[in-house]
């Protein structure tokens, strides 16, 4: 295990976040996990995404708030929160409009639509050397530390 400098890579991994529009959503209650795939908006340095209230991973959520992201090589590991609906969250808005223009226009405005906002916990990446030797790097957010571990020793 190498330990990594926590800001660094929390930027790193920031950066890719704010990047990407769709991740994997997995959630899971009673025994009966499910995924499948939100658009996303990152800022605060935490993800959002509305869905509606008449869908399982809302369900989901209001039973266990402990949910996944998975996009590219990254996963992570949060808590989600009902904040209210998209509309009375001027930033997400702002930023869903642009990046997610016809979700924007078709579902924003809906009463049955709710904002989830997902606080990080724990985020994995999956990487190469330069040897194509595979390993991880974690971020634990609570405890602000990084850390590197060869996944094949």
């Amino acid at each position: 295990m190498e330990t990594l400098n926590y800001e660094a890579e929390l930027k790193r991994v920031f950066d890719r976040i704010e990047e990407t529009r769709e991740a994997a959503l997995a959630t899971s209650s009673k025994d009966n996990p499910t995924v499948r795939f939100v658009s996303i908006v990152f800022y605060d340095n935490k993800i959002f995404f509305q869905t509606g209230i008449d869908l399982i991973k809302y369900e989901q959520i209001c039973e266990n708030k402990n949910i996944a992201l998975c996009f590219g090589n990254v996963q992570i590991e949060g808590i989600a929160n009902i904040i209210g609906r998209p509309t009375e969250h001027d930033k997400f808005i702002e930023i869903f409009e642009k990046q997610h223009k016809n979700s924007f226009e078709t579902y924003s405005k809906l009463d049955k639509e709710i904002l989830i906002e997902i606080i990080l916990k724990k985020i994995t990446i999956y990487e190469y050397d330069k040897n194509r030797k595979p390993y991880r790097i974690f971020i634990d957010l609570d405890n602000k530390k990084s850390y590197k571990e060869m996944y094949l020793d």
